[in-house]
């Protein structure tokens, strides 16, 4: 019986997780469940798993806690979520964004197998990460997929890695047209259904970006050997080019369940219980190169993966600052990945060495895009 905690329990990926277990719940007791807030959702995964832990992270009422199983205790915060981590053997991280970060250091810390889907951890935590590589399974589509191509060959005969990007809904539209894209449009992905920010940087492709950073991490590569390249139908989630020129494919549905399923039970492969897949489903398959005059996001990155150090967490904390921004409809779609550029030509903070350091830098990152916004938009506004 694995013991598994599932951190961001509410989310699509955790949801997803859930509903993986519910076909395997034979083989899989969930231990904990670790959400941001104590939601009506939160509290009816708890009554129907019943799990030994329940921590969120806003103080729940009286009556939200009198309705908790008898088999579940209550837990608050950080240390509640350590004890979640302690108790499970396998832990699905699938908290979003920077909150991401500190619960990745305390299941590596423990020495638990994480079942990787935050990817701004294990961007922040490169030095961690690449210590513990052992102990990681990748969740995201893109990375499960590398992560099993990889295991097919020998290293050697490894020229370059593929990840795949769907475009975003923007893929065909010129600049003119991007300036003026809305929330609303940048949030109609034309494939996967994800939390706003995570579809935001879908769309300027900085996702992709951040993906080229953990393949690196995970996978000990070259930011030379990581490539990006254009996939529409998205059902290759990754490729790997060999030295005598064929490639191998990872093809599949565009379901997370699958690499979800495949990360919990890992090494073991359990059969797909979510219907079949016919080959001819998944054609014709197309690839395109990515036009990076319009999504420069894929050439900053390869800028900052050079520099290291503090250029990587102030990365992260400025892009989940200007997507804010964004969202809340203070800047423009194009606007974002130049917001984060400005920030990173002010980075003049040591390469941090400890999380605190790390989430420092984060927020030093944040602050930067606030100021740009107050200075030179808020005033326009």
């Amino acid at each position: 019986m694995i013991k598994l905690a599932v951190l961001g329990s509410t989310g699509s990926v955790g949801t997803q997780t859930l509903q993986v277990v519910e076909k395997f719940k034979e083989e899989v007791e969930i231990t904990a469940l670790v959400a941001k807030r104590a939601s009506e959702k939160l509290l009816h995964q708890v009554i129907r798993f019943k799990p030994k832990i329940v921590v969120s992270y806003e103080i729940p009422s009286k009556q939200w806690l009198s309705y908790l199983p008898s088999e579940t205790e209550y837990l608050h915060g950080d240390s509640g979520l350590t004890e979640a981590v302690r108790i499970s053997d396998r832990v699905m991280n699938a908290i979003g964004g920077v909150s991401g970060i500190k619960p990745t250091n305390v299941i590596l810390k423990e020495k638990k197998i994480l079942l990787a889907s935050n990817k701004e951890s294990i961007i922040c935590l490169g030095d961690i990460v690449k210590k513990n590589r052992e102990l990681i399974i990748p969740v995201d589509s893109e990375h499960s997929a590398l992560f099993q191509l990889m295991h097919c060959v020998n290293r050697e005969e490894i020229k370059c890695v593929y990840i795949t990007a769907s475009g975003g809904p923007f893929k065909d539209w010129s600049l003119e047209e991007m300036k003026k894209a809305t929330v609303e449009q940048a949030l109609k992905h034309p494939r996967w259904n994800m939390g706003a920010k995570i579809t935001v940087d879908s769309a300027t492709l900085m996702n992709k970006g951040f993906e080229m950073l953990e393949a690196v991490n995970l996978f000990n590569l070259d930011m030379e050997k990581v490539k990006v390249v254009i996939h529409p139908e998205s059902s290759v989630h990754g490729a790997v080019q060999l030295k005598d020129g064929t490639f191998l494919m990872h093809v599949g549905k565009t379901d997370m369940r699958i690499p979800i399923t495949y990360a919990v039970f890992y090494p073991q492969r359990k059969n797909y219980p979510f219907g079949e897949t016919s080959l001819l489903s998944l054609s014709p398959l197309h690839f395109e190169e990515v036009d990076e005059s319009k999504f420069k996001a894929i050439s900053l990155v390869r800028t900052v993966s050079k520099k290291g150090g503090a250029y990587i967490p102030a990365l992260v904390g400025a892009d989940e600052e200007s997507v804010d921004l964004f969202l809340k409809g203070k800047i423009g779609f194009l606007d974002i990945v130049p917001m984060v550029e400005r920030v990173l030509e002010k980075v003049n903070i040591p390469a941090p060495k400890t999380v605190e350091e790390i989430l420092f830098t984060v927020e030093w990152a944040r602050k930067q895009v606030k100021e740009i916004y107050e200075k030179e938009y808020a005033k326009v506004g």
